[in-house]
């Protein structure tokens, strides 16, 4: 199972999961992976932290300043730190264990960045996972999956946290 969470940069994406959280572990769902908050204020981002959902802490992911050899999107560096927490986040995901991952950007759908070990744990079994993509990058992410089947909300449609939920659970009482 692969839900699909899309809209436009800056859309509330992040905001939405992060609120949406507790309400997931109230109705029973076990949850991990990580959010990408940004730092900085308002429209002057100097980057991007990483929030482990399961342990709760946050770290340094992406930033405005790198060092050669770091992999690049953008006017960010993926710090190495960064990268192999994220990795780690995705690949202990437990079976019965909803992964998302915030957010799948140009650097993985070309096959960098935690691409091959978001693509490890789609291929397990019982795969379920809520995805986070830009919605200009939403075809591109379904040619990455051309076997996966995706359901597809967009923060934009009014009742998405309702349609998200409902789905969400449905998927999960048959994994």
């Amino acid at each position: 199972m692969i839900l699909v969470l899309t809209g436009p940069v800056h859309s509330g994406k992040t905001t939405f999961l992060r609120r949406l959280l507790p309400e997931l572990r109230g109705l029973g769902v076990c949850v991990c992976g990580y959010l990408s908050p940004a730092v900085g204020a308002d429209w002057d981002v100097l980057g991007y932290d990483l929030f482990d959902i399961r342990a709760g802490g946050a770290l340094p992911f992406l930033r405005t300043a790198g060092e050669a050899g770091w992999q690049r999107v953008g006017p960010y560096f993926l710090l190495p730190g960064g990268l192999k927490a994220a990795q780690a986040s995705i690949l202990s995901r437990e079976p019965g264990e909803l992964l998302i991952v915030d957010e799948v950007g140009p650097l993985e759908l070309s096959g960098r960045g935690v691409w091959p070990a978001l693509s490890r744990a789609i291929d397990r079994p019982s795969f379920a996972g809520l995805l986070v993509v830009r919605k200009p990058l939403l075809n591109d992410l379904r040619d990455c999956l051309p076997r996966q089947p995706l359901e597809v909300f967009s923060i934009e449609t009014e009742g998405v946290r309702t349609a998200l939920i409902t789905s969400l659970l449905e998927k999960v009482k048959t994994e």
